[in-house]
């Protein structure tokens, strides 16, 4: 068994998305599929399924009726900043994806943590309102399995804008690139309540792991 990391995150529909203009977000389309069938250069062709009365617009054409659902199909121009080619860049292709209530959710695999980093690095510079949903790491022997999910509604929301903060502050690099103050100063609190709410996150975050 592999020790890869399973990760789902939630992004805008919007631009970068190729979904932007597709449907308003009030419709969830899942089953989405994709392919470039040019090579990087060419149009990227997406289908989904979506229900079969969904308003959609000029290029988007159904490609086969199931009755109350339906199979739609576009193409559109590649976008580097989209998190489909973020995902190709980093060799990984998404594992599953659906647009919910104007979020778009994708699911991919990540071969290791320096690998998951760079892609959610690479997301959140494309489309900062990017949010982890969930990540699961698998065990590394065949003669158990070891899942771990990691919920972050156990974060209150000021722990996670903590926590994010100072993580993109390289407060936990080595060496760091930012000290407690400095993450303090940045967030408009003062080094003790930084290190409360650090530390509650922390514990949260850990007893998950260990428990």
């Amino acid at each position: 068994m592999g020790s890869g990391i399973r990760a789902e995150v939630s992004l805008p529909a919007g631009t970068p998305s190729p979904f932007d203009g597709i449907a308003d977000g009030s419709t969830p389309i899942y089953s989405v599929a994709r392919t470039a069938p040019d090579g990087a250069a060419g149009t990227v062709v997406f289908e989904f399924v979506a229900d079969a009365d969904l308003s959609v617009p000029e290029g988007v054409d159904v490609v086969f009726d199931y009755g109350a659902k339906a199979a739609y199909r576009f193409e559109t121009d590649p976008d580097e900043a989209s998190p489909f080619a973020v995902l190709d860049r980093h060799g990984l292709p998404a594992s599953e994806t659906t647009v919910r209530d104007g979020r778009l959710l994708v699911t991919f695999h990540a071969t290791d943590l320096p690998t998951l980093r760079s892609v959610l690095d690479a997301f959140r510079e494309s489309t900062p309102d990017m949010e982890v949903l969930r990540l699961l790491q698998s065990s590394s022997t065949p003669e158990e399995s070891d899942l771990v999910t990691v919920d972050r509604s156990d974060l209150t929301e000021r722990q996670r804008e903590v926590l994010a903060t100072a993580y993109d502050a390289g407060y936990f690099d080595h060496p760091k690139g930012a000290n407690a103050g400095e993450v303090a100063d940045s967030l408009g609190i003062d080094r003790s309540t930084f290190s409360e709410h650090i530390a509650a996150a922390q514990r949260k975050l850990l007893s998950t792991l260990i428990d």
